[in-house]
């Protein structure tokens, strides 16, 4: 299982539980459900695990409502955000699953200098002072 597939199922399961609270009128959770999607897509690490444990309290808070809708979206609260304080750690923030460390190129280097107005192959530092021959 890749490691950003914890993420996507705590989100989906937020979605699914803001459209149950909706239909049970619970008009603040929801919206609230919907803001812990983009949390939980921002965050990483230590602040997705201490949300991932605010949600599962408002999730079992929720759920005491009485109607059937808020039940289950309080039970995919909960299960989100147990989801979250157990791989909230190994979850990637977003914009990072595809980002790989530089490496440098001499190759590109170069041709970034010749760009620039640089002569690559002299030895004098670039911002060096100009020498007067």
């Amino acid at each position: 299982m890749k490691a950003s597939t914890p993420l996507w199922i705590a989100a989906l399961l937020l979605v699914g539980a803001a459209g149950a609270f909706w239909g049970a009128g619970s008009v603040p959770v929801a919206l609230l459900c919907l803001a812990a999607v983009a949390a939980v897509v921002a965050l990483s690490g230590v602040t997705r695990r201490i949300l991932g444990a605010l949600l599962i309290v408002v999730g079992i808070a929720a759920a005491f409502s009485g109607h059937w809708l808020a039940i289950a979206g309080g039970v995919l609260v909960v299960f989100s955000g147990g989801l979250q304080v157990a791989l909230g750690g190994r979850m990637p923030k977003i914009g990072m699953g595809g980002q790989k460390a530089r490496t440098h190129d001499p190759e590109t280097d170069l041709w970034r200098a010749l760009e620039r107005g640089d002569d690559p192959t002299d030895d004098r530092t670039p911002g060096g002072p100009a020498s007067n021959e």
